[in-house]
């Protein structure tokens, strides 16, 4: 019966798991084809820009600030001195999403004008929940994943004050992908369980028989 029940358990975690895995892509940008270089870009193929203005620079450009093979990339704070907010033209559907990107501080901006003892923090939100981080000027690209439950909106990153008035955090590389409903989950524990049970069931036949 233990052995039956860690079985069950078993069955359970990969359940989840898979529930976790089976996670649907529905939006992304790594902001490479569908945007030029440009200083306070406004032309965007999935994002409006609904506050202040964000730089699109990266690899090739004079604006480089990360290690080459990373593309373009977007400094949340453009260059008039208003920092950016980016509002996907998507609206999500309500429910669960896994939010992933990828986000660098200012690396000091062209010629170090953004000193280490400043740090910037950028908000976003899904719909009506929000998260933040802060960093560092000198802080290196890392990836980020946050969990989201939504009644549905726009995906919106916004820069906030602290930094050098033309420099913000970079951002790239993001990903929205939606989660399986709870009832979906239940059905694959439902389904891992019995065909648990039914293994257990046919393993007990052959020791009695």
């Amino acid at each position: 019966m233990n052995r039956m029940l860690f079985g069950c358990l078993v069955f359970s975690a990969l359940a989840c798991s898979q529930a976790s895995q089976a996670a649907t892509v529905v939006f992304e940008d790594n902001f490479n084809a569908t945007t030029t270089q440009s200083l306070n870009q406004t032309v965007f193929a999935n994002w409006t820009v609904t506050s202040g203005s964000v730089d699109v620079i990266g690899d090739g450009g004079p604006y480089a600030l990360l290690p080459v093979g990373n593309g373009n990339y977007v400094d949340l704070n453009g260059s008039t001195g208003q920092p950016g907010q980016l509002t996907t033209k998507m609206d999500f559907a309500a429910g669960t999403y896994v939010l992933t990107f990828q986000l660098a501080g200012s690396q000091g901006g062209v010629g170090d004008v953004d000193p280490a003892q400043h740090t910037t923090t950028i908000s976003f939100s899904l719909g009506g929940s929000s998260q933040s981080i802060t960093l560092d000027p000198a802080d290196p690209l890392n990836t980020y994943s946050f969990w989201f439950t939504t009644s549905g909106g726009k995906l919106m990153f916004t820069d906030l004050s602290g930094g050098n008035a033309n420099v913000g955090n970079l951002l790239d590389n993001v990903s929205v992908a939606a989660v399986p409903e709870p009832s979906t989950w239940a059905m694959m524990i439902l389904g891992f369980l019995g065909v648990g049970f039914l293994a257990g069931r046919a393993r007990n036949s052959r020791l009695t028989a």
